[in-house]
């Protein structure tokens, strides 16, 4: 069993097999479950299942039984990976305040949604379209607890509305009106260089060396930030890079072509783009900290106890991942089917031993689960915080940054350092693609309002083609051009250097 993130209330835990490879017999409560894994098959638990244990590590079977269901069973991984920490939270919020969740009532959830949206006391608040997901599991637990007759209601009270004559739809009286009105930001690249040096690199607000800095993983960490910024990966996509989807660098160009899987990309496998500079960063990575971490699990024993542990012969032509199993047997599984959980499992093997085929490892050198950046980049904003450098940043906000970056490169060049004509122009683009099309195939987005609503707003309401159209800016850059966008909307994020 692994357990991730509370120490305190609720657990997240999920299912792992027992090692086949010990030769030791199980000691201690094991022992007397020698048929365990037979238990668990006959029980329909998967590996890599997610379930909650109570505070103090108890077991609720009514809790339990919901995440064996099928209700919960049909949602995608990532899905049950969401609701699982989202319940894990709201049972963890009740449990603080003495409550059962089965007597919890409606101003219950009331509480649990001022705390989770308004409470100035928690530093952690969120969009209202994270609480309305936050809800939609919530609502779906007890949908699910009632209909087996473990509560007699849900804190959840719905509410009825007549959509079309004698269509009647019913939605959570909690659920924010807004649901689309999320907090985008975008950061400069300015304001990015500033967080980065600062909050990963160990630097002080002045630009010196902080003497007291031990940071053991800033290589692995700036590398993995230098990637999202230079391609606009999601956390997933690039979270769970294998070492095989790795570009190769070639100095005669700025940016190398990967591509990602379609099962830790949305179900879209997609080519990206990444600028050789990140590409150079993880190779340094590679060669150093990540090494000395893959030798520290080779000594410590870590990968002898993966019980379904995989070890890659090849990847052919068509994409098809040849391996062996643990026991030797040789078996092909497609590359675009690897989840985020697959691919903690695959390793390849060399004179020296076992190596994750996984990027990102931990310090110890096991795969690193692509959710522990959301702390890595939170506690490096908390160091900016501390230090008065003002710049708060996640994962998916460096995605954010990359496209209007990139929107807003392609349309100076189109407009200012080609020097064509609006009939020229107009061409290109039939030939070449609109800008905003060219940045929705950078993001991998399958729809192109989607880029145009969600990522994009400050071109949109700024009137970037005003600033476009000014003489003042013929010889300006770029990063000039996002300054002067940041200085218009307190949506993007600028900083002085220091």
């Amino acid at each position: 069993m692994e357990q991730h993130e509370a120490t305190e209330g609720w657990r997240l835990c999920y299912a792992t097999p027992r090692s086949r490879s010990s030769k030791e017999p199980p000691a201690g409560l094991l022992a007397e479950f020698l048929d365990l894994d037979a238990r668990e098959d006959a029980l329909s638990i998967r590996r890599g299942q997610p379930f909650l244990l109570g505070p103090g590590g108890v077991p609720d079977v009514d809790v339990l039984e919901f995440f064996r269901s099928r209700s919960f069973r049909v949602l995608a991984p990532d899905s049950q990976d969401s609701y699982a920490l989202d319940l894990r939270l709201y049972l963890s919020f009740l449990s603080g305040q003495g409550l059962d969740w089965r007597s919890a009532s409606e101003s219950d959830l009331e509480d649990f949604e001022h705390w989770r949206r308004r409470d100035g006391r928690n530093p952690r608040r969120v969009t209202v379209s994270k609480f309305s997901r936050e809800l939609a599991a919530i609502g779906k637990f007890y949908g699910w607890q009632q209909r087996r007759g473990a509560v007699s209601g849900s804190p959840v009270a719905m509410r009825e509305r007549e959509d079309a004559p004698g269509e009647i739809t019913s939605t959570p009286k909690l659920r924010p009106k807004a649901v689309r009105s999320i907090r985008l930001k975008w950061l400069t690249p300015r304001a990015y260089r500033r967080w980065r040096d600062v909050g990963l690199a160990g630097y002080l607000a002045d630009g010196n060396r902080d003497a007291k800095w031990r940071g053991r993983t800033d290589g692995r960490n700036l590398a993995m930030s230098e990637t999202l910024w230079s391609s606009g990966l999601r956390l997933r996509e690039g979270g769970t890079l294998l070492r095989g989807e790795l570009p190769t660098f070639e100095a005669e160009n700025r940016y190398a072509r990967g591509r990602v899987g379609k099962a830790v990309a949305k179900g879209r496998g997609r080519d990206y783009w990444v600028h050789g500079r990140a590409l150079k960063l993880i190779d340094n990575y590679v060669i150093s900290e990540r090494d000395a971490a893959v030798r520290r699990g080779r000594r410590e024993g870590r990968y002898d106890a993966i019980a379904d542990l995989k070890i890659v012969q090849k990847v052919d032509r068509s994409r098809r991942v040849h391996y062996l199993s643990r026991e030797g047997e040789r078996k092909v599984t497609p590359l675009d089917e690897l989840t985020w959980k697959d691919r903690m499992t695959f390793f390849t093997k060399s004179d020296d031993g076992l190596d994750p085929w996984m990027v990102w490892l931990t310090d110890g050198g096991m795969p690193l689960p692509y959710r522990t950046w959301e702390k890595v980049f939170t506690d490096a904003s908390d160091r900016c915080e501390a230090l008065g450098v003002d710049i708060h940043c996640h994962p998916h906000m460096l995605r954010h940054s990359f496209a209007l970056r990139m929107l807003m490169t392609l349309i100076y060049a189109h407009d200012r350092r080609m020097g064509i004509t609006p009939e020229e122009r107009r061409e290109f683009r039939m030939v070449f693609g609109d800008p905003w099309v060219l940045v929705q195939t950078l993001l991998g987005h399958a729809n192109l309002e989607t880029t145009r609503q969600w990522y994009l707003e400050p071109v949109s309401g700024l009137q970037v083609e005003l600033f476009l159209n000014d003489d003042g800016l013929e010889e300006s850059s770029v990063e000039d051009l996002m300054t002067r966008v940041a200085q218009a909307s307190s949506k993007v994020i600028d900083a002085e250097e220091c």
